[in-house]
């Protein structure tokens, strides 16, 4: 691009300016003859700018006078300055960046692990406990097997079974704040037959069913607590509570003196089944809550056998007695037991090994009135 390209691209887009481009072209002819001829002095020189006449056009040339004399101007000779060298020094070091601190993976929880900590929440929450004229309401939903054999109907075993089935009943106590006060129970008229194992198990179930066809309506039984003239509760343990051991150890040989066992059963079937049951029932005080927990922790052969959300399963599978097994699901959330189990006998046969002898389900709740 020449120099008359370059003042046209340049100037700006006002009226007149095309009038004032000759002048400005001239203006600029003459700039570019000064540049080549010998210097001389220019001090009478009048300002070019002026001699273009109009202000828009004269924005438009000195852009282009501008552009001209970067282009024609002599580049100055580059000069050199010397550079202080540095005094040698001791080698810089690298800083070692700290990389992130890794913890160690924790470890798997154990079955003891499970129960003692249990014991520790305890200790930290208490669960539901019944104030002045409350109530302990304690919900439980039970599932039976029931087998049936024609060379034994009366007690059959897995192995010998040719039809099972499995029933379905709850009920619902409600413990006073006062143990001495008023105990009820309420039995539901909830019967049912819930899953059927062999050919038979249709018909003879329902043969079994009729047999309660009676139970329409909930039965309430009331029962008096320690003190009281009248039909005692059934279980008793609650009048020991303030006499039974909060060490671990000493609670398995108070059970064991309190169940009639011998030793051996000590750290088996009789402690384990008392403990779960108490526990599972919840309504001994927190301290004696811990001390059964520990206690169970010290019974051998115990292990978890499934984990769902906050609930963890335990197997008690190292008693003493033969083929008998016990489990326990614990909220680990709030230490409450919500579920056992009893397996008595050997497996196999119809019904799958995943389907218990017995299973209990709790719920443990405040309520200001019972039945």
């Amino acid at each position: 691009m020449d120099e008359f390209e370059k003042v046209r691209w340049t100037k700006p887009e006002i009226d007149g300016a095309e009038e004032n481009l000759a002048a400005a072209r001239a203006l600029l002819l003459t700039e570019i003859q000064e540049e080549r001829r010998p210097a001389r002095p220019r001090a009478a020189r009048r300002p070019w700018f002026i001699a273009a006449g109009a202000l828009g056009a004269a924005a438009a040339v000195t852009t282009g006078v501008l552009v001209v004399s970067a282009i024609t101007a002599p580049s100055p000779t580059p000069t050199v300055e010397a550079v202080p060298t540095r005094t040698p020094g001791p080698a810089l070091e690298p800083t070692a960046t700290p990389g992130p601190t890794i913890s160690p993976a924790p470890e798997p929880p154990t079955a003891k692990t499970v129960l003692v900590g249990a014991a520790t929440v305890v200790g930290d929450d208490p669960g539901p406990v019944a104030g002045p004229g409350q109530y302990l309401r304690i919900h439980q939903e039970i599932r039976n097997l029931e087998l049936y054999s024609p060379q034994d109907q009366g007690n059959a075993n897995r192995t010998q079974a040719t039809a099972a089935w499995v029933s379905t009943s709850s009920q619902t106590w409600y413990i006073p704040a006062d143990r001495t006060g008023e105990w009820v129970q309420v039995l539901n008229a909830d019967l049912q037959v819930v899953e059927l194992f062999g050919g038979e198990a249709g018909r003879l179930s329902q043969e079994w069913l009729d047999r309660f066809s009676w139970r329409v309506d909930p039965q309430v039984l009331r029962y008096q607590g320690g003190g009281h003239v009248g039909t005692p509760v059934p279980n008793q343990t609650y009048v020991q509570y303030a006499e039974m051991p909060r060490d671990p150890a000493a609670l398995l040989a108070w059970t064991t003196a309190y169940l009639r066992a011998d030793e051996a059963a000590s750290a088996g079937i009789g402690a384990v089944t008392f403990l779960i049951d108490e526990l599972q029932q919840g309504s001994a005080p927190a301290d004696l809550k811990a001390a059964m927990y520990r206690a169970l922790s010290l019974i051998p052969g115990v292990s978890i056998v499934d984990s769902e959300g906050d609930v963890v399963t335990l197997l008690f599978s190292g008693l003493p007695q033969v083929d008998r097994s016990y489990s326990m699901s614990i909220d680990t959330r709030t230490a409450q037991v919500v579920r056992s189990t009893i397996n008595d006998g050997p497996r196999g046969g119809i019904v799958p090994d995943s389907v218990p002898d017995h299973e209990l389900t709790t719920t443990v709740q405040v309520v200001d009135e019972a039945p």
